[in-house]
């Protein structure tokens, strides 16, 4: 048989045809990304790789929904696939480079497409963020190795000294030692911490909730006397739509997101290095806050008892709202990885020891599901087992 007509494809057929002619014609002109020449197995790799990428979210939208088509695809579609990703690598069934490795052919697509014309002049198309994307995958402790995540894991007093050095004599200034200061309060990443709106926060209730934080995940967290006091004053005379916090560019207007971010994270490292505290894999960084976040928590339930810590993580699904459902699942779905090699070995299932409960306390509410992705984060206690006895 012949090749099949355009008119004969599916949406997925048309797709793949697509994926071959950017790689053939962006091969023969030599386009690369980043780097100035590729073997020819790379353009061989990352064909192959998007191609898997498209019948993979064919099987999950449908092989003729218009978001299969290259030029109608977007940011949330892929963002809705790289979460599929992430279940599977917490669930052991791809590895850490497959899923990275995805993320970097899925931008050659995109450079192809917008360099070879293959879908019409000055096409392009929308699948989002390289580098947001690899961050959020880091957050979800999709990594090749540990060694990737450089920010420390400061103590007290090292958070103190590197926002002492954080210059607040201008705006910007003043705003990055706000957020830095909050985000050890709350655990809030920096993009959700600029995102923030007057709605968000809530004095009654107590909360505090990043609407569509990574993944566009919503998550509510209850709020520490001392977030209270630097957010009261942030939020007074404004109405509920303005945002909490605002990096300034030199005609005064507000920054966009993604340079706000990078003005934050700039203001940042410069006091870490003034603080000594920021080397090669081993830097201070706005992340770093998390941590400490993190850790705060993880000492906090050090003398709960199993009981109260099953009460306290109920408690924080409670606030979830829509998002409940989803949670139990993901915290179903870590209770079977745990016990996944148990069950190979046909030894007794478990449920959560206390240590994995005080692990699955902090990892809720950085908006992570995984004990171990916790380690990350924190300096655990010894334990001997982690099942007790």
């Amino acid at each position: 048989m012949g090749k099949k007509k355009r008119s004969q494809m599916n949406n997925l057929e048309i797709a793949l045809d697509n994926i071959s002619a950017a790689f053939r014609e962006g091969k023969k002109a030599g386009i690369t990304v980043e780097k100035d020449n590729w073997r020819d197995d790379t353009y061989k790799t990352y064909e192959s790789e998007v191609k898997t990428m498209f019948r993979e979210l064919a099987k999950m939208i449908g092989e003729n929904d218009k978001r299969i088509l290259p030029k109608y695809t977007n940011a949330e579609t892929w963002d809705r696939y790289f979460e599929h990703l992430a279940k599977k690598y917490e669930q052991g069934e791809i590895t850490a480079d497959t899923v990275q490795k995805r993320v970097h052919a899925l931008e050659a697509f995109r450079h192809m497409v917008k360099y070879t014309n293959v879908l019409g002049k000055d096409t392009t198309i929308r699948v989002g963020d390289k580098e947001e994307r690899l961050e959020y995958l880091k957050e979800r402790g999709v990594c090749r190795s540990k060694d990737e995540v450089t920010s420390i894991k400061p103590t007290r007093e090292v958070v103190e000294k590197v926002h002492s050095h954080i210059d607040r004599s201008t705006h910007n200034g003043n705003t990055a030692y706000l957020i830095n200061k909050l985000q050890v309060e709350t655990g809030g990443r920096i993009r959700a911490m600029l995102k923030l709106e007057v709605k968000d926060v809530n004095f009654e209730k107590n909360t505090i909730t990043f609407r569509c934080d990574k993944n566009n995940f919503t998550r509510t967290i209850p709020l520490t006397e001392k977030a209270r006091n630097i957010l009261r004053p942030l939020c007074e005379g404004k109405k509920p739509g303005q945002k909490i916090f605002t990096i300034k560019n030199q005609k005064g207007k507000d920054k966009k997101l993604k340079e706000a971010v990078k003005t934050v994270e700039r203001l940042t490292r410069e006091a870490a290095k003034k603080a000594g505290v920021y080397e090669k894999n081993k830097r201070f960084t706005t992340h770093s806050n998390r941590k400490r976040y993190a850790q705060n928590l993880y000492e906090q339930t050090r003398s709960w008892s199993k009981s109260k810590l099953k009460r306290e993580i109920r408690n924080y699904i409670q606030m979830q709202g829509s998002n409940e459902e989803s949670i139990k699942q993901r915290i179903r779905n870590e209770l079977y990885r745990i016990n996944r090699y148990r069950k190979m070995k046909k030894k007794e299932i478990k449920g959560f020891s206390h240590e994995h409960l005080r692990r699955m306390y902090v990892a809720l509410h950085l908006g992570h599901s995984r004990c171990d992705i916790v380690l990350r984060y924190i300096k655990p206690d010894p334990v001997r087992d982690i099942y007790g006895k």
